[in-house]
């Protein structure tokens, strides 16, 4: 994937070599409007995919986002991002089984749903998950050669692509929500 930089370079996002975690795709009927999660009758939110695609939101953070969306990031490059580290994934070994998927009326939201683990995931466990997502990201070929690796993480690279926000959830009753908009402040 080619993309403009906002510092006027040409990326070419290796995804591949970043082997975050493995995943599937699904979608769900348009008629979802509500949905039974948790013992409990939740209300659906189609433009977010809360209620379709994860339980009600838990915990939320606004970690400090220094990049808007490059020019062309829209809803067919964030699925992409999405299919290529599902591809990277499950092509060989990874510690932590973990299903990706790009979420709402417009791919916007970023979901990352742990599989296989003990008991739900907590706030520490799901910002662990981001952290380490960070780590394997900076030393992606693509963001080394622009030498913002220090720079870059998994909340800056979501919003590059035009993700409005990262939610990691246990599927059940756990989700925990990043909101990686940048702000006018900043």
């Amino acid at each position: 994937m080619i993309y403009k930089s906002p510092f006027g370079k040409v990326i070419a996002l290796s995804l591949l070599a970043t082997g975050l975690v493995s995943a599937c795709e699904t979608s769900p009927m348009a008629s979802d409007t509500n949905l039974v999660g948790a013992g409990a009758l939740t209300e659906a939110d189609a433009a977010t995919g809360e209620g379709i695609y994860y339980p009600k939101v838990t915990l939320s953070d606004q970690p400090e986002i220094r990049f808007g969306p490059i020019l062309g990031a829209g809803p067919q490059e964030r699925q992409f991002f999405v299919d290529q580290i599902n591809r990277a994934a499950t092509t060989s070994e990874r510690d932590i089984a973990l299903v990706v998927q790009a979420v709402g009326t417009e791919n916007q939201t970023l979901l990352f749903m742990p599989l296989n683990r003990d008991g739900s995931p907590t706030p520490y466990i799901a910002k662990a998950m981001l952290a380490r997502m960070t780590s394997v990201l900076r030393f992606a070929p693509a963001i080394t050669e622009m030498g913002i690796s220090q720079e870059m993480d998994v909340y800056n690279m979501a919003a590059i692509l035009g993700f409005d926000r990262i939610v990691v959830t246990d599927g059940r009753a756990f989700s925990y929500q990043a909101d990686v908009v940048l702000s006018a402040d900043n």
